[in-house]
């Protein structure tokens, strides 16, 4: 069957593709000699969307700038967050600006581009023989950070741990110990100090618990009580024991015995007497003069000298760089007390859900 496109639809399709072509010239127009942020900015606004990839991410780098113009403090600050959450680092292609545009962007991008605390690359970092056949304390976290700035980790009101960060890679040991009873959702807050800029980046673990099987009867916690009935066998006989017995009939003395521990007679290590003439160590006088071949404190204190400057003129290797393998997702076997007394196997997965960062309002 051929679809037919109606008139109408022809033309608003080719209206796009000329605005879409031509949306650079007209901004210019609205930045003229007498900019007209405003006109400007709902442009950029009603029409963002719709462009390509590259048109789209440099519409949404000038939507900042226009706010910045407009004095919306506010707006400038959700604009440039979304669009770093979303681009990271890339820059935007604004080679089309006008001289005097082009200079004043400049200025208003490499502003934000040196303060602006981005995370990115969060994953968990899993190193070798860490597989996951025990509960983990905490799991490690490893982050990329923009800029220079303070940091403070938190869960719900406690602070869990905090300090200065300079800009590149850092990793983060977040508590894990009592998450893994049930599923659910665990989200911990990273919030980033730079200037006067404080930018909120939580850190949400998805936590997914599964049963695998059923192990049996959880082992007695108390000791159990044996059966009168049955033999027991006697307790072993204390066989170095001494002491006194004494047996008395009507206060009087009838018999007493004592008993005396056995006492190991002490080693007897037999010394030789001396040795002959000629055997250790009575050997004959050595027949040359050891003093014929000493060496003079001079050279040995040279070949001190030179040992020593060999030793401190080799520098230590450097440190080998820690080994681990960046992954979104961990698997954990382990025993668990189910409700009826019995132990179940079971498997856990912990997941890292990436959320946006946002700036906080003051």
């Amino acid at each position: 069957m051929i679809r037919r496109i109606s008139v109408a639809g022809l033309f608003f399709l080719a209206l796009g593709l000329a605005w879409a072509a031509d949306w650079k010239a007209e901004l210019l127009s609205c930045l003229g000699p007498r900019p007209d942020y405003l006109k400007a900015m709902n442009l950029l606004a009603g029409q963002a969307k719709s462009l390509e990839s590259g048109d789209r991410q440099t519409a949404e780098a000038l939507l900042p700038y226009l706010a910045r113009k407009l004095r919306r403090t506010a707006e400038e600050q959700d604009l440039i967050s979304d669009y770093y959450e979303k681009y990271k680092d890339n820059d935007p292609e604004f080679g089309f600006l006008d001289d005097s545009t082009h200079r004043d962007f400049l200025d208003f991008w490499m502003h934000w581009k040196s303060s602006y605390p981005l995370v990115s690359g969060m994953s968990f970092l899993l190193r070798p023989g860490s597989a996951g056949a025990t509960l983990p304390a905490g799991i490690e976290i490893g982050l990329d950070l923009l800029n220079d700035a303070y940091y403070k980790i938190s869960l719900g009101p406690y602070v869990l741990e905090g300090g200065f960060w300079p800009r590149g890679f850092h990793i983060v040991t977040v508590p894990v110990e009592d998450l893994f009873d049930r599923s659910g959702t665990y989200e911990f807050t990273l919030d980033l100090k730079s200037g006067a800029l404080v930018l909120r980046k939580p850190i949400r673990i998805e936590v997914i618990v599964s049963s695998v099987a059923r192990l049996g009867p959880l082992p007695p916690a108390m000791p159990t009580i044996e059966d009168g009935s049955k033999a027991r066998t006697a307790p072993p006989v204390q066989s170095n024991l001494e002491g006194d017995l004494s047996l008395y009939v009507g206060g009087k003395l009838i018999m007493t015995s004592r008993k005396l521990a056995v006492r190991m007679p002490p080693i007897n290590i037999p010394i030789p007497g001396p040795s002959l003439p000629g055997t250790k160590p009575y050997l004959p006088p050595p027949k040359t003069d050891p003093m014929a071949n000493s060496v003079s404190i001079l050279d040995a204190l040279a070949l001190t000298y030179k040992t020593l400057k060999d030793l401190l003129s080799k520098k230590p290797p450097a440190p080998l760089a820690p080994s681990y393998q960046k992954v979104t997702s961990l698997s954990f076997s382990f025993d668990r007390a189910m409700g009826d007394g019995t132990l179940s196997g079971a498997r856990a997965e912990v997941r890292l859900d990436p959320v946006r960062g946002a700036i906080l309002r003051r």
